[in-house]
């Protein structure tokens, strides 16, 4: 039988475990993304914005405008684009924010055209880092890329001046109630760990 101690080490480990998960995903068929809303810009004027508003999402542009091209990449899946998609013409902006209305658990996009490497980080609603995702896609098709972990609130997809056709976003709303507290997953942990050194302290005793 385990000791007390050795009890809650095991718990307090296998919480941490529980909440550091967060998973690549590579396609839109993976299971993260099941029930997950589609945003394929057919529905977005052809234009320059510095600010696009979609149905759960906001997408800006980061020091300069992005563009809904309809047609511009190929328009027929040469890089993953089929009619309307979002661009960084010419390599500009640098990087997009997408914000979320809602928290997600789970994202991804297809980004064409790739020539150098593009980097996606998950922000939660505090503005901390969630998880990093560096890609390393070869040019030029279209690419599936995205992250699956609770609490996702801002996605920032940065590339440098690589020009790139995205298309096909996909999102998974949160449930309400599945709402990631890193401040009391923190504060239980510690409590654990000082129930733990406590139960040290009296064995020495």
């Amino acid at each position: 039988m385990l000791s007390k101690s050795r009890f809650v080490f095991a718990l307090l480990l296998a919480l941490l475990t529980n909440f550091a998960g967060a998973t690549p995903i590579t396609s839109s068929a993976d299971p993260a993304l099941s029930g997950s809303t589609l945003i394929d810009f057919e529905s977005a004027a052809v234009g320059e914005y510095s600010s696009l508003a979609l149905a759960g999402v906001t997408i800006n542009g980061i020091g300069s405008t992005i563009t809904i091209c309809n047609g511009c990449g190929g328009g027929g899946g040469t890089f993953g684009d089929v009619g309307k998609s979002l661009q960084n013409t010419g390599g500009s902006p640098a990087s997009f924010d997408l914000v979320f209305d809602n928290l997600v658990s789970a994202f991804g996009i297809i980004g064409g055209a790739v020539n150098q490497g593009w980097v996606y980080t998950a922000y939660d609603n505090s503005n901390n880092i969630l998880e990093s995702l560096a890609l390393n896609n070869p040019c030029c098709g279209g690419f599936f890329n995205g992250i699956a972990t609770d609490g996702i609130k801002r996605v920032n997809l940065n590339g440098g001046s690589d020009w790139v056709v995205f298309d096909n976003l996909r999102f998974v709303n949160q449930p309400t109630n599945n709402v990631p507290e890193p401040a009391s997953v923190a504060l239980l942990g510690l409590g654990l760990a000082g129930l733990l050194l406590s139960n040290r302290r009296r064995f020495k005793a």
